[in-house]
């Protein structure tokens, strides 16, 4: 025993603290501790303690985790997983999946963020979806509260077929919110981040309505360095925005918005115009009083925007005037890696006001992002116009014999909004 001691001693100062903190972070994370574990535990009526799906298969019920640190549904299987008919609740993730290929479905199914508690090591925003290596996503048909939206990335392992792809779509989502444990992390309702082309992906006929100082969401539809095919573009189409904040609202900064296509980009990534986002149809969108931008381009090629609509009066509906700045489209290249170019805008309808007149304010300086034939409402953009837009909506559903949202099976159920604090 003697002879451990010093041994021990040598050891301990041999390995960094950090690894020390990533080891304890890694086993918390894992549940291998009681108090993530015991922290995480349901204590809503009707709700059950957080799962581990590990096997393909169809799954129903109503599962809750109250601790950021333990997501309240966690796939560890590549094999097809649907998800229906159910309700979670999370203070951090609320389905999970990471490292197992990602063959995932959720319908029919809502999802509320509850109030953030402490993390480790890493953040970890209330994601109602969040996978990396994946072949087949679908969200259809799903509510969300107080939630940071979907996030997909970080590789498309399918094979490119109708059956390998993503569909987000009949959607609604409330206040996307990327507030943590004392702090606040870049949230948005779809957020694509992954490598490799995919074919047939869509995000379509969502609703997202975020109101001011119940919700901080970056750009609301947000796609970075992924592409689709010059056969196959990804497409965002008939969706309707609502809302896109600061927090508190009233502040003068934010860098946030509407539909971006954007193109980061690191030493060792490739090409940059191999990685770059590409191959994209943004069209038939609706945006209503949002911050900053309507839609945009920082980055990316073979993109089209077009056939879009965008209405503020910058104003909240106390009638206060937004501090922060608003404007209509822009496009040009960010990054300046030379990835950007062949990308349009036209046939845009555009009205926006500023703090004391209009702001259309269309930004193309340097050619790589072409405009042409876009519309600037006349007079002045009010909340009775935001108001039309919203009933211009709901006619469009109408028309296209769409329902949003959970589908009957699931709206006896009583889910109470969740107030984060």
């Amino acid at each position: 025993m003697k002879k451990a001691f010093p041994y021990l001693k040598t050891l301990s100062i041999a390995i960094p603290l950090v690894v020390v903190a990533m080891l304890f972070a890694y086993y918390y994370t894992q549940g291998h501790l009681p108090g993530a574990k015991k922290s995480a535990e349901a204590t809503t009526a009707g709700y059950d303690n957080p799962i581990v799906i590990t096997k393909g298969g169809t799954y129903t019920g109503n599962w809750e985790s109250k601790d950021s640190e333990v997501a309240a549904v966690e796939i560890k299987t590549s094999e097809p997983v649907v998800i229906e008919n159910s309700s979670i609740r999370g203070a951090g993730y609320l389905i999970k999946s990471w490292g197992h290929d990602a063959n995932i479905t959720v319908r029919n199914t809502s999802g509320y963020g509850l109030p953030p508690t402490p993390w480790i090591l890493y953040e970890k925003p209330r994601r109602f979806l969040i996978v990396n290596d994946f072949k087949h996503v679908v969200v259809e048909n799903c509510y969300m509260e107080n939630t940071a939206g979907i996030y997909v990335g970080d590789a498309y392992k399918g094979d490119g077929s109708p059956d390998n792809t993503i569909k987000i779509r009949y959607n609604k989502a409330r206040n996307i919110d990327g507030r943590i444990h004392n702090s606040w992390y870049r949230s948005q309702f779809v957020q694509f981040n992954f490598r490799n082309p995919i074919q047939y992906a869509e995000i379509a006929w969502n609703e997202v309505i975020n109101e001011p100082n119940k919700s901080l969401v970056e750009d609301n539809i947000n796609l970075s360095n992924s592409r689709g095919t010059p056969a196959s573009p990804i497409r965002i189409h008939n969706n309707y925005i609502q809302g896109a904040y600061p927090y508190p609202a009233d502040s003068k900064e934010f860098s946030g918005g509407g539909i971006i296509a954007d193109s980061w980009y690191e030493e060792g990534m490739g090409d940059p115009k191999e990685v770059a986002t590409a191959y994209v149809k943004v069209y038939d969108n609706q945006t209503v009083n949002l911050g900053n931008y309507n839609y945009a381009i920082a980055g990316g090629n073979n993109i089209e925007v077009f056939n879009n609509r965008a209405v503020n009066a910058a104003r909240f509906e106390n009638g206060e005037k937004f501090q922060m700045w608003t404007q209509g489209l822009y496009g040009y290249d960010f990054y300046k890696k030379n990835a950007t170019f062949n990308n349009t805008f036209h046939n845009n309808v555009i009205g926006i006001m500023g703090q004391d007149a209009r702001n259309d304010n269309h930004y193309f300086p340097d050619g790589t992002v072409k405009e042409h034939s876009n519309t600037f409402i006349k007079g002045e953009i009010t909340k009775q116009s935001e108001r039309v837009e919203y009933e211009t909506w709901k006619s469009k559903l109408e028309d296209n014999h769409i329902q949003l949202g959970p589908l009957p099976a699931l709206t006896t159920r009583s889910n109470a909004p969740v107030t984060v604090q």
